[in-house]
């Protein structure tokens, strides 16, 4: 994985070097290991990389080939196929990475290309005889695309940081600030909370032609997908199995490098071990992280991950942070946030990464089976609840109803309620012949899980040069996955398939046990310190000028610092001091 950014302008003017310079300080941490750029005239691409495969300097970034230039972030896993069908077809490549087969595949199928590809990506291609510029992100969005797009240029980048100095009005967008507190976080594309950037939707491209003429295209949605209801139990768990075998594997054996595995000591990331176990991976390296205990909140899950380490015979290593270090690292977590990330344990992937990016360049992470096989407690009180689709899912999913949140942001900005009119859009963008829980599970997976999980763990260890893979978001197995019927899904409290697979691999000790939500204690059970803290965000005269927030409200909250926590058990005084301090470092600065 790596950073990309660039421009493309359309009134003549030439990019300056401050302007590049800076562009690219913004993604460096991203591709610690080269730093490339093209210009010509009007267009600038850069590109920070990150070796993984071939990492000689034949795959050097931007890469050119007849006339077109790419920067690429991801990965292809099945490029090795690709160049197979490109060299018959008489191509000739002179370097043996995946970003010179996309570039020849875009030579060969044109935007079709996108078609073809397995993998994750998000990559920018300029036509030097066109002038035109194409952009395509992967169908579940779990690389990052952000732009700005004006009557004068198109400006992208893998984060937001590259586009905040551009000189423009940064001011925020009342739809994305509700979708914010509401959504936990969730800002879905294409909005972000600043309202001149936009981020590309999973599964689109956009063409840019040298008139400044935008046109968006999305070509993968999960409406083909047909949910198979006379298949057998055992066949679902024999294809279920194989699939995700197929998926850790290719994680595995596309790289140059070592792949290791964060384990969490969690149902996910163990079965990835165990299933690498299978696979005859040796010597795999495992990382695991904890947190002080608070109270009765449990700080890691060591136990667990020691009990999976030793059964596999990982060479395991574990990191306790302590207060100390967990709150000196708070404004630097902040910081490299592309967007405010309510989630306690982005600081805990950010430290993690911080360690493992000493070690490696490549781990495998547990993301996504809970959306894929049902597994959030919230899925069975939405399935037994009554109502309208949205409303149903509401109860249950968002942080606090409109009324609450006018109780907490000003008028200014609480006028409408976006978060149920969005829902209300997706699920009538459903199938009419699936069923509810179905829609709900599809609609976390190709809307809500790209921005809450996926972007928390994209961002925080692609911060330290480490890619993290996740092959429970492998699109053969959430194709496959979305065409069982997902009531059957939340049986045995959710993650019912995955579990009965897991027996092949695990001790009953660790499948069954109940569900863990990894915290960070100190930033859900706020005190000393870390209330000290919050407090001089949320008084300061930076926040009291934004006006987003109502006075009254924080006095109350800072009264009693942990009496509100949302349904999720998120502290509601942590999330408005994140949001307010991603403001003043990425925004006021």
């Amino acid at each position: 994985m790596c950073g990309i950014c660039g421009e493309l302008r359309f009134d003549n003017t030439k990019i300056s070097d401050v302007r590049k310079s800076a562009m690219l300080d913004s993604i460096s941490d991203r591709g610690p290991d080269y730093t490339g750029q093209y210009q010509d005239k009007n267009i600038f691409l850069g590109h920070q990389r990150l070796s993984v495969i071939d990492i000689s300097e034949k795959s050097n970034q931007p890469m050119e080939d007849e006339g077109l230039i790419i920067v690429f972030n991801g990965v292809i896993f099945n490029y090795k196929e690709l160049r197979s069908i490109l060299i018959k077809e008489g191509y000739k490549f002179f370097s043996d990475g995946d970003t010179e087969v996309i570039l020849k595949s875009y030579r060969h199928f044109g935007e079709d290309l996108v078609y073809h590809l397995d993998g994750v990506f998000s990559f920018s291609i300029f036509n030097k005889d066109t002038r035109e510029l194409f952009c395509a992100r992967d169908r579940l969005g779990i690389k990052p695309f952000y732009y700005i797009y004006t009557s004068d240029s198109f400006t992208f980048a893998s984060n937001t940081k590259a586009l905040l100095d551009k000189n423009e009005d940064l001011s925020i967008d009342s739809e994305s600030l509700h979708y914010q507190f509401t959504l936990h976080s969730v800002v879905p594309a294409p909005n972000t909370i600043i309202s001149v950037i936009q981020k590309l939707e999973p599964g689109f491209f956009v063409k840019i032609d040298a008139k400044g003429m935008l046109t968006k295209h999305k070509y993968y949605s999960f409406n083909h997908i047909k949910i198979n209801r006379k298949i057998s139990e055992q066949k679902i768990l024999d294809e279920t199995e194989r699939l995700l075998l197929k998926a850790i594997e290719k994680r595995f054996y596309t790289a140059d490098v070592d792949v290791g595995v964060l384990l969490s000591g969690g149902l996910d990331s163990s079965l990835i071990v165990a299933m690498a176990a299978k696979l005859n991976l040796s010597d795999i390296n495992t990382f695991s992280i904890g947190f002080p205990t608070i109270g009765s909140e449990e700080g890691d899950e060591f136990y667990y991950s020691d009990l999976v380490a030793k059964k596999f015979k990982t060479n395991h290593h574990k990191y306790n942070i302590t207060l100390d270090k967990l709150f000196e690292s708070l404004d630097e977590v902040i910081r490299v946030m592309p967007e405010p990330m309510f989630s306690q344990d982005s600081a805990a992937f950010y430290l993690l990464a911080k360690e493992v990016s000493t070690k490696q360049k490549v781990v495998l992470s547990g993301q996504g089976a809970d959306e894929l096989f049902g597994g959030y407690f919230w899925y069975k009180k939405m399935l037994n609840a009554k109502g309208r689709e949205s409303v149903r899912f509401a109860q249950y999913y968002f942080d606090r109803n409109h009324d609450e949140y006018k109780k907490i942001i000003t008028k200014n900005y609480a006028n409408k309620n976006y978060s149920l009119d969005l829902l209300n859009v997706l699920f009538s963008k459903q199938r009419d012949d699936i069923d509810f829980i179905d829609k709900v599970l599809r609609i976390d997976l190709s809307t809500l899980i790209i921005d809450d999980p996926v972007k928390r763990v994209d961002s925080m260890t692609m911060s330290w040069g480490l890619e993290t893979r996740v092959p429970y978001l492998d699109i053969e197995l959430v194709e496959f996955l979305s065409s069982i019927a997902s009531e059957s899904k939340l049986e045995y409290d959710g993650k019912y398939y995955l579990k009965k697979i897991a027996e092949k691999y695990l001790d009953k000790e660790l499948i069954y046990r109940e569900k863990f939500y990894f915290p960070v204690p100190p930033l859900k059970v706020i005190e000393n310190k870390f209330f000290n803290y919050v407090k001089s965000i949320l008084l300061s005269d930076e926040c009291s000028d934004r006006g987003v927030y109502n006075r009254d409200y924080i006095d109350l909250l800072l009264q009693n610092p942990n009496s509100d926590f949302t349904k999720l058990n998120g502290n509601t005084l942590w999330h408005l001091a994140l949001f307010e301090r991603w403001m003043q470092l990425n925004t006021d600065s």
